[in-house]
């Protein structure tokens, strides 16, 4: 079995560059040594937000599910899928079940592993566990900590074999905690940085060493901010991609890297020839990379690719049945988030909601406790999912999940003045949505004011928010948006 590189060869430092370059190339490393060729084909989704059923914009998983049996079945390469996270929250089918529904489908379609991404966390912690009780592959997570102490939902790594290949798996989650409202993470800690690549160079050491792993792959939730082609391959140097790895890690310690969470779509290769692969999200792109591995050499190739819905969701597979009948574990009888709450006159762009959702927000505060206070304002930090508007015609519950997943309580928050103006009424977050009489003139710096926004922005230590009361109506967002819609309000 290959060891570690850079512990077992005994040459310069130059040398050694070049002999971990050319091995993690697609090239390979060449030679006429005769050969035992082992095919594999690793596959990768990442941020998949629940989109589990068929919707009038995007196929579910029915036809991947279908495509990937197939390809199970074909003998002639060796399959391992895998997830960079993200895949729960989101949708109906998935978020009212804390993603049950989704490990169930992930542990019959044999993922061998799922690092966590930051929205696995969106109910807190405490779904995490139950998960992985239920989970027949391990949830991977190399830099979670809580309290200081390791947590016992997931792992640092997994090992894979396959036809005589020992593939080791690290997964680890990005510098992604601010994403998480504030509230949930208490005593959480994902440790970034150099800090980060020392615990996923010593993993890689162990893997190679001990557990004999002839190729490692890295699995993060984290990744390159900007889309290329799905048909090329871009080179990328250190600086472009420093942000969230150390191309260090590419020098003997990682052979291949699937990321996620900037929903981006690309193929890139680094300084040291490992490729870097992300699918875009949301059921849209699978990654995937080719790799033909010589048990006797021990060398390899790497050949990536992006497949497409016109692909593995295309109209000449048949979606497979298991995934109607998941959905039937879940929704026995008919699917009350479905039914039709009221009408919609014209599309709702992303702005319109928002704004919308600010007023609410402020109407439900004064509902609640406009008696005892003088509310000031409504809205926070409001941004919409994927498909980011609300069509004309008719409007469901599912329709509003989808836009609005999260379940972020109502706040009544006490804020100074100087903040109120700075963080709300003149902010230069786009991604902030205010309903106000106020302008910033009416301000006074230094009195404070209530104001109603939800837990994630009452959380958010730079808004300097202190909270006064909690709603108990358990209403979100979107529950507020589909009262709205119910009483006619975009008719």
């Amino acid at each position: 079995m290959r060891k570690f590189l850079l512990k077992t060869v005994s040459l310069p430092l130059s040398a050694l560059l070049l002999f971990a370059a050319v091995g993690c190339a697609e090239e390979g490393f060449g030679g006429t040594s005769s050969s035992q060729k082992v095919e594999l084909s690793f596959y990768a989704i990442n941020d998949l937000h629940g989109k589990f059923m068929d919707t009038a914009t995007q196929p579910g998983m029915d036809e991947f599910t279908a495509y990937m049996k197939a390809l199970y079945a074909d003998e002639k390469r060796e399959e391992i899928l895998l997830s960079s996270g993200d895949m729960w929250q989101g949708t109906v089918e998935s978020s009212t079940n804390k993603g049950r529904l989704m490990t169930e489908w992930m542990n019959e379609l044999d993922f061998v592993s799922m690092t966590l991404g930051n929205h696995e966390y969106d109910w807190g912690a405490k779904a995490l566990t139950p998960n992985s009780e239920v989970a027949d592959f391990p949830f991977l997570a190399i830099n979670v900590t809580y309290h200081g102490q390791s947590v016992d939902y997931c792992s640092g790594s997994t090992v894979v074999e396959k036809n005589g290949v020992k593939i080791g798996i690290i997964g680890a989650i990005g510098d992604c905690l601010s994403s998480i409202s504030g509230d949930l993470t208490e005593g959480l800690r994902f440790a970034t940085g150099s800090e980060l690549t020392a615990l996923v160079k010593n993993e890689s050491v162990r893997l190679r060493e001990q557990e004999e792993c002839d190729f490692i792959v890295y699995s993060i939730h984290d990744g390159y901010g900007d889309s290329t082609s799905a048909t090329s391959v871009k080179s990328v140097t250190g600086r472009d991609i420093s942000d969230y790895y150390d191309t260090a890690l590419s020098n003997g310690f990682v052979d291949l890297v699937f990321e996620g969470h900037t929903h981006q779509r690309y193929m890139l290769k680094d300084e040291y020839g490992v490729y870097h692969l992300q699918g875009g999200g949301e059921n849209r792109y699978v990654s995937c990379a080719e790799v033909t591995f010589d048990l006797k050499t021990e060398k390899y190739t790497v050949t990536p690719r992006l497949i497409g819905t016109d692909v593995y969701a295309s109209s000449s597979i048949e979606g497979d049945p298991v995934v109607e009948k998941i959905y039937e574990k879940y929704f026995p009888t008919d699917d009350p988030y479905t039914a039709v709450l009221g009408m919609n006159a014209r599309r709702r762009q992303s702005d319109d909601i928002c704004e919308k959702v600010a007023r609410l927000y402020y109407q439900k505060g004064l509902e609640e406790w406009g008696k005892q206070y003088d509310i000031a304002l409504g809205g926070g930090y409001l941004k919409v999912r994927n498909p980011y508007k609300i069509e004309a015609g008719s409007v469901t519950y599912a329709n509003l999940f989808s836009i609005l997943p999260f379940d972020n309580d109502l706040v009544l928050g006490k804020i100074r003045g100087v903040d109120l103006i700075d963080r709300f009424l003149e902010t230069d977050n786009s991604n902030y949505y205010v309903y106000s009489a106020l302008t910033a003139n009416d301000v006074a710096e230094n009195e404070y004011y209530y104001i109603i926004v939800d837990s994630y922005s009452s959380s958010y230590k730079p808004n300097r928010i202190t909270e006064i009361a909690r709603s108990s109506s358990g209403k979100y967002a979107r529950d507020l948006l589909a009262e709205f819609i119910a009483l006619g309000g975009w008719a």
